[in-house]
């Protein structure tokens, strides 16, 4: 039976990639990877031609079990490079093949990494290959204002949902407006009851201390986006989607089709006085911290229809920092490049800066909405939305397989 070992690294300015492999034996006695098994808080961006999203993480684990031991990280990340390459219509965002092996080297034992070639295979603490510069991060101001002027937006001021149901209505949205069959959507959560929420491509053991978090009464969920993880208390947190036809981010690339999707919201913050922006890839941040975090996927049109993106966003009102502390599990590594202790002192929620309250706010940041885009309607989901978000609650976000598809 192999064991199973775990390495970790943060690329600086992006995103945390961690490698758990299982070491074994081959038919000559000598050390070899049985498994290999890549989870952290990335992104995989894709093209919308219909093809399964995540063809690539499965390819790059697939040629890491083949490396040899002892490794040689710079034929590693050689091998790993070339895998990305043959997935031209996938990209993973917020790491790379440098930040993967780093984590690779990290998992192995002692004496499986070739010493003249361990040191090139790591970032340096000055690497700034995800510190994006102002040629990722300026948006085409007057571009991207034509392009929300150019929307008849559906707002839905959702009702409450339990966790289970919110992820899957999220996704049930997002097909329609691949699909055709639904306008541009904002839609207003209100959350039911406490979640921790999972990205996509995170392990739950590594992530969620999940004995104290039922304890305490919180619903443990897997969102269909890349990224970190949430902590959710309806009071204290605000929640929306936009669902976009695939026209609205056309021709960006992925950090600025980010940024023109937060666009109403920065502006509505700053309208408030509220000091916001972007930092990283993903995330709103006042000059003190984090305020809150983004998150994307694409989907492809069905039947004829535009394809469309999911772009939603969770930010923080107020926080019980003790609370985090007891229910989330953050890696020291993910933190290393931040100039903070812990990722508790990391954030910034947006009470400092204001006395609205929350449902106040909401109200004032909604306000901006006429000023930005052609028409705004009021909504909300029809029966047949009902129905296919109850069937992917039950066939997928309900079931402990999904939640727990990385361990």
């Amino acid at each position: 039976m192999s064991s199973v070992l775990r390495g970790e690294c943060k690329e600086p300015g992006g995103k945390l990639v961690a490698v758990a492999v299982g070491m074994g034996r081959n038919a000559k006695g000598q050390a070899c990877l049985e498994s290999c098994r890549i989870d952290g808080d990335f992104f995989i961006d894709y093209d919308l031609d219909g093809r399964a999203p995540h063809e690539l993480l499965t390819d790059l684990e697939s040629a890491m079990t083949r490396l040899r031991l002892p490794l040689d990280p710079d034929r590693a990340t050689a091998a790993l490079d070339a895998v990305m390459e043959r997935h031209d219509a996938e990209r993973m965002l917020g790491i790379s093949s440098r930040s993967l092996v780093r984590a690779l080297v990290r998992a192995l034992p002692p004496g499986q990494v070739r010493t003249e070639n361990e040191a090139g295979a790591g970032l340096s603490d000055t690497d700034d290959s995800y510190r994006h510069g102002a040629d990722l991060e300026v948006l085409d101001q007057d571009e991207a204002l034509r392009r929300w002027a150019g929307l008849d937006l559906t707002v839905i001021r959702d009702r409450l949902r339990d966790p289970v149901m919110q992820m899957a209505m999220d996704q049930a949205l997002a097909e329609s407006v691949a699909a055709g069959t639904q306008p541009p959507t904002l839609r207003l959560w209100r959350w039911a009851s406490p979640a921790v929420v999972l990205g996509r491509f995170q392990s739950l053991a590594n992530e969620v201390h999940l004995d104290r978090a039922r304890e305490l009464g919180f619903t443990v969920v897997r969102r269909c986006t890349g990224g970190g993880t949430m902590l959710v208390e309806a009071d204290r947190v605000i929640t929306y989607s936009l669902y976009m036809p695939a026209g609205f981010v056309r021709g960006l690339d992925p950090i600025r089709s980010y940024r023109l999707c937060d666009l109403w919201l920065i502006r509505a913050l700053r309208s408030q006085g509220i000091e916001a922006g972007w930092e990283g890839i993903n995330d709103i941040a006042s000059p003190r911290g984090k305020i809150g975090g983004a998150s994307q996927r694409r989907f492809p049109g069905k039947g004829g229809g535009p394809g469309g993106i999911l772009h939603h966003v969770t930010l923080s009102h107020s926080i019980d920092t003790r609370l985090m502390g007891q229910v989330l599990n953050t890696s020291q590594e993910k933190i290393s490049d931040k100039a903070v202790q812990s990722a508790r002192s990391r954030v910034d929620p947006i009470s400092r800066q204001t006395r609205l309250d929350r449902k106040t706010l909401v109200e004032e940041i909604l306000q901006t909405l006429p000023s930005l885009v052609g028409g705004v309607h009021m909504g909300e989901p029809g029966p047949d939305m009902e129905d296919r978000a109850s069937r992917l609650a039950e066939e997928r976000y309900a079931r402990p397989g999904w939640t727990g598809t990385i361990e």
